[in-house]
């Protein structure tokens, strides 16, 4: 069984722009509404899966130089995106999938300054339709 420890080296591309060294936490999450099924007679509850439901969530480092963040991010709001997420650099397979779909850029904060501090931001985009999963 293979280890992962803190995702280091997790690569994120963004509208085809590779991000990677501008992440410093970054997940996919998944989830699917409880339908409940439950009908008279029944002792117990029973449920199916129904929607299925997907965040796209990134903290960035800004960086303003030409292909990196805010020139990728910029033309992007109000648009579907396409992203491909993998847990670490290497090349796709069983045990480094990627997992590729499409975002919606439903916001962006291009300057958020604090006398002091790193310029960073962080994103939450909801994924519109189905999320694939490649081993190869």
């Amino acid at each position: 069984m293979a280890e992962l420890i803190g995702g280091a080296t997790a690569t994120l591309t963004v509208g085809g722009v590779d991000l990677s060294d501008h992440m410093t936490s970054a997940s996919l999450e998944i989830s699917y509404d409880d339908v409940e099924t439950t009908a008279f007679g029944d002792a117990t509850r029973t449920r199916i899966g129904g929607l299925g439901d997907a965040t796209l969530n990134i903290s960035f480092n800004q960086d303003y130089a030409a292909s990196e963040v805010d020139a990728t991010l910029t033309g992007l709001v109000g648009t579907l995106t396409a992203f491909v997420f993998k847990p670490t650099s290497a090349s796709v397979g069983a045990t480094n999938p990627s997992y590729s779909g499409s975002a919606l850029v439903t916001a962006y904060t291009p300057i958020s300054a604090e006398v002091g501090s790193l310029s960073t931001l962080s994103v939450s985009w909801p994924v519109s339709g189905t999320i694939t999963r490649a081993t190869s």
